[in-house]
């Protein structure tokens, strides 16, 4: 039986770069203050000729150039993403145009951080059948956020990550998607989110003059411990399930919350950190294009090796949590996007 096989990978990060200092300028914090609890340096942000659907279009024309394969031969668009183009249609449509996808089906997903692993694990049977797919982690988060709120605005950047999947029987060899986990627990669904702009909390004029408008809401202390606990016990959960140990793990990828958290996943689960990539100091935590990114940039940095195996983990709002294994058959073409434009 076939297995989703991930035929390349593109990410793209925006040129515009906002630094420590440069948040200094507009809010109560500094360069030391940001760094010593998050771990974050400086982070990307679209620019204002970009959209959801732009940047997700050249995370996506980077994987199918990567792997000169002719995006008239998708059968599905998938966008994961909690900053969409707009309510409807969705994201992966205007994608699916983009691209020169006109066959595809489009489709957008949403589950938080955790949403990109999610929708992985949702499609994967279908790349396993047989069927083409590029699905795509973005967000812009740079634009829901509250600028006055130091404890959100620090944390977060823009990006997007694309996989490209097909089978493991026909097409090219790559990076095997293997077991996956994931849970989702209602209760706890106002500690992390945007609670406003939906039918439940629509945007009003008092909603607007309270600046409770399209912004991230965030309980710190609680999002920690239930994302350290539950990434590391579900992460523990896949391995089991997978008949394999930590020792048989190469690479740790975590969705990049920000480096305390992930050095206490890291201690949690019990493996050693040089095998846990960060690069959260750059960009910050871009949500579903976390993980995209993250791979891509390992690509670029020529860390992964046939034969390796990858173990991801990720939480969200939701609050929701995953994880997924990956196994390298062999080193898959990849694009990563990210230069540099400093104000």
């Amino acid at each position: 039986m076939a297995d989703a096989m991930i035929w390349s990978i593109g990410g793209y990060a925006p040129p515009h770069i906002i630094t420590n200092d440069m948040l200094s300028e507009r809010m109560d914090t500094n360069d030391d203050w940001i760094q010593t609890r998050t771990g974050i340096r400086e982070r990307r942000s679209a620019g204002d000729d970009e959209t959801t659907a732009s940047v997700s279009s050249k995370a996506a024309q980077a994987a199918l150039d990567a792997a000169d394969f002719k995006a008239n031969n998708l059968d599905w668009v998938v966008v994961c993403t909690d900053t969409p183009e707009m309510w409807s249609p969705a994201t992966a449509c205007f994608v699916q145009e983009s691209i020169g996808a006109q066959r595809a089906s489009a489709i957008d997903l949403t589950g938080g951080c955790a949403g990109f692993l999610q929708t992985l694990q949702i499609m994967s049977p279908l790349a396993a059948a047989g069927k083409r797919l590029l699905v795509i982690g973005t967000e812009l988060l740079t634009h829901a956020l509250n600028w006055n709120d130091r404890s959100t605005a620090v944390l977060f950047g823009d990006g997007a990550g694309a996989f490209l999947l097909g089978p493991s029987d026909s097409g090219p060899k790559g990076i095997r998607v293997g077991p996956g986990l994931s849970q989702s627990d209602g209760s706890q669904s106002t500690i992390l989110g945007k609670p406003y702009g939906g039918t439940r909390h629509p945007i009003t004029a008092k909603v607007v003059e309270k600046e409770e408008t399209h912004t991230i809401h965030m309980e710190g202390p609680k999002v920690f411990k239930h994302a350290v606990a539950l990434m590391s016990d579900i992460g523990r959960r896949v391995l089991k399930e997978a008949a394999l140990n930590l020792e048989q793990i190469d690479w740790v990828v975590p969705h990049q919350a920000n480096q305390r958290i992930i050095d206490a996943v890291t201690r949690q689960i019990g493996i050693s950190s040089s095998r846990v990539f960060s690069h959260v100091a750059h960009f910050a935590n871009t949500g579903s294009a976390s993980i995209g990114l993250a791979m891509s940039d390992m690509l670029e940095q020529k860390l992964v090796k046939p034969g390796q195996r990858l173990l991801s983990v990720a939480f969200g709002a939701g609050f929701s949590w995953a994880s997924q294994l990956f196994f390298v058959d062999e080193v898959p073409p990849s694009q990563f996007i990210h230069s540099t434009l400093r104000a």
